[in-house]
């Protein structure tokens, strides 16, 4: 009974050893990177190519293939969380919140002067 006692403190041990460790995510960690969001069947792919430009690319669903070049804004918000903005050349303005622990996208889009919102899954590719 012993000997059971101090496996489990063992295991447990190094259980708590080999969590990950979470770190913030910063702006300027993601620049050079692309960012996969899914939308049920729409997969779009956003690289941040310097700390105020970016490109997107629809990979799948009814934009598949559009491709364009933007000038965005982006702030850490806290707790793996970064705050990014931008004005599409089609007239869009899109808000999201991007929460990498959780993996979710936050979207609020504006087009002559409707809004909507819609929320999707992301992951960090490069």
């Amino acid at each position: 009974m012993k000997y059971l006692l101090w496996v489990v403190v063992i295991f447990s041990s190094c259980s708590e050893a080999g969590k990950k460790i979470e770190t913030e995510i910063l702006p300027e960690d993601l620049i050079g990177k692309t960012i996969e969001y899914r939308y049920g069947e729409s997969v779009y792919h956003v690289t941040l190519d310097t700390d105020s430009t970016m490109h997107w690319e629809a990979m799948a669903g009814d934009e598949k293939g559009a491709f364009e070049r933007e000038t965005y804004f982006m702030e850490a918000i806290g707790d793996q969380k970064v705050f990014i903005t931008w004005d599409e050349a089609n007239g869009i303005g899109v808000s999201q919140v991007l929460d990498f622990k959780q993996g979710k996208v936050y979207n609020h889009l504006l087009q002559d002067r409707k809004l909507r919102n819609g929320h999707g899954a992301i992951r960090v590719l490069k």
